[in-house]
């Protein structure tokens, strides 16, 4: 793809949000749909991008070096993600490859490496900031970088300062505890589990009215009076 093609979608993804930003990117051969949400972020070298009906990307992300981004209708990217690809890889089937199914949601200031593809599955949530999914990295055995998938199950959530290591998947409707470490090859692959340490181990079962929701978005809040009473409000 020309050189001056990327020059034209950097400058036009620069642009505010708005239904003429999003009819130049159509212009410009990415598939984002009139309804999408796509603010000013940096994006650079992605090969093609799709933005589905509700879907958002929000303001000052980085893009970089990916053959292709998918976010379904819902779902959600919000500020300040570093979402890159090593150039290494691209011949690799798979490679440089970010999917976001309907209602997935990645929150703000997080890395994720897609030097391997990357699947964050429906009504999932890269929660709170700080987290690292990492595909590729040196097999010690062999002397040379090699780049493994990650998978994240529908409907499950990762919480704040986690890391997930390639060839790492977790399972359908689990957690990943704040601050744990997944590695390939989970004894315990069942869905609905809580996952929490280092490295990350299966440590209860989890239930809740989150794994059911039918939007993107928590909406709710637990408001706290003088008396230390809780109540649940929308906000």
């Amino acid at each position: 793809m020309s050189r001056l093609l990327h020059l034209a979608r950097a400058v036009v993804w620069l642009a505010p949000a708005g239904r003429a930003k999003n009819g130049l990117l159509r212009t410009l051969g990415h598939r984002v749909h009139p309804d999408a949400v796509a603010r000013a972020s940096l994006v650079w070298k992605v090969d093609a991008l799709t933005l589905g009906a509700g879907a958002r990307l929000g303001r000052h992300n980085l893009l970089r070096d990916l053959r292709e981004v998918v976010v379904e209708e819902g779902a959600s990217i919000g500020r300040m993600n570093v979402i890159t690809a090593h150039p290494a890889f691209a011949r690799n089937p798979g490679s440089g490859r970010l999917h976001v199914a309907p209602h997935g949601k990645i929150t703000s200031r997080h890395s994720i490496d897609c030097s391997a593809a990357v699947t964050i599955g429906a009504y999932s949530s890269i929660a709170g900031r700080s987290s690292t999914l990492m595909t590729h990295s040196v097999d010690l055995a062999i002397d040379a970088q090699r780049a493994l998938p990650i998978t994240i199950g529908e409907r499950s959530f990762v919480g704040t300062h986690a890391v997930v290591l390639g060839g790492a998947s977790l399972p359908a409707r689990s957690v990943l505890g704040a601050g744990g470490l997944l590695l390939p090859g989970l004894p315990d692959d069942k869905p609905g589990g809580l996952f929490a340490g280092v490295p990350a181990r299966r440590r209860a079962d989890v239930t809740g009215r989150w794994f059911e929701r039918t939007g993107t978005h928590t909406r709710r809040i637990v408001r706290v009076d003088e008396r230390g009473d809780e109540t649940v409000e929308e906000f």
